[in-house]
């Protein structure tokens, strides 16, 4: 059940004041009994029937914890309502008794309200209180839980996101480690220029913090780097070139995202040729969305776009966007074509 807030306590005023208006409304016409008099019976009969509110709604709060059904709610909702009906009935004439003998105008009031004659309207009203009340609190609970299942969902989203990041780290590192190992000995300059580069994409992979998105911007200075990288090892067997709609470049994408795609067509496409080949990184706006292709020359084998970096890439792409983005790798002529795109047609 919720806790008591500025609402309840809005809703409680405007309730029983609708019930001290039927209740004087429907006032007894007795000569004897002046009309202020009845009015300050009715006030005092309204607070004690908040009171009596306030014990139901702590009785129906110790009871929702041992999960009735609907039906057995009912029972207890009506069972309650006169009871605590009655309960405030038989209260306010036993006070009305008590002052009869201070003022004779009290005793007038006492017969002219004898016991149990008050019970019907407030057991009315706590019936209708009780549902209200019942009803308010089931949905408040039901958008509680929602709340809570998309906080869930959120937080395994983010954890399946940071995981899959996560799993790119070594793979790039790894790689680079040895290609600056083995230029160590061949050539300490070139070396020293890949581990200013290599310093540059940790910078870049480490100082987002948990953002697994990132810019295009951002993505394009770490593919440029990592080109440096390669570029040292592959020379003039890599011609590179670029493409990028300037409306782009604010658009975010998955961290690697790029770099990914380049790496994928340097080790598949372009290193292991002895003539190396194009590469050409595009970046565009299409019917309303963000369009990657990395396109270099070469043959598209049966397996590739399997592998664990692109099925990750995937599921990032999926995690981030919905169904809205994908990735694919086609053969077009004498090229291989990874084409990401977020929220436009592939």
């Amino acid at each position: 059940m919720p806790s008591v807030t500025p609402k309840f306590w809005l809703l409680q005023a405007f309730g029983w004041s609708l019930f001290l208006s039927i209740a004087y409304a429907a006032r007894p016409s007795e000569a004897a009994v002046a009309d202020g008099l009845q009015l300050v019976a009715m006030c005092a009969l309204s607070a004690a029937g908040l009171a009596g509110s306030l014990v139901l709604r702590w009785i129906y709060r110790r009871l929702q914890a041992d999960g009735y059904g609907d039906v057995r709610w009912l029972g207890i909702l009506f069972a309650a309502s006169v009871l605590a009906a009655v309960a405030i009935d038989l209260l306010f004439h036993a006070a009305l008794s008590l002052g009869a003998g201070l003022a004779p105008a009290l005793a007038a009031l006492r017969e002219a309200q004898p016991a149990m004659s008050r019970a019907p309207l407030l057991a009315v009203a706590y019936i209708a209180w009780s549902l209200l009340y019942l009803a308010i609190s089931r949905q408040t609970r039901l958008q509680q839980a929602a709340r809570t299942q998309r906080d869930l969902q959120l937080a395994l989203k983010d954890a399946q996101l940071q995981r899959l990041l996560g799993q790119l780290s070594p793979h790039f590192t790894f790689n680079t480690l040895n290609n600056i190992r083995a230029l160590i000995l061949k050539d300490p300059e070139a070396a020293r220029e890949q581990l200013t580069r290599f310093a540059a994409t940790l910078r870049y992979q480490f100082s987002g913090g948990d953002d697994a998105l990132v810019s295009v911007r951002e993505e394009l200075e770490v593919v440029r780097d990592y080109l440096g990288l390669v570029g040292l090892q592959l020379g003039a067997r890599l011609r590179y070139q670029e493409r990028v709609d300037p409306q782009a470049l604010a658009m975010r994408v998955p961290r690697f995202c790029l770099q990914l795609l380049v790496e994928n067509a340097i080790k598949h496409g372009l290193g292991p040729s002895s003539s190396g080949g194009e590469l050409q990184v595009c970046v565009a706006m299409q019917r309303g969305g963000l369009h990657l292709e990395v396109r270099n020359t070469g043959r598209l084998r049966s397996d590739d776009g399997q592998g664990t970096g692109l099925n990750n890439l995937r599921q990032r792409l999926l995690l981030s966007f919905g169904p809205g983005a994908g990735l694919r790798l086609v053969q077009e002529e004498e090229c291989v074509v990874a084409s990401v795109w977020i929220g436009a047609a592939a």
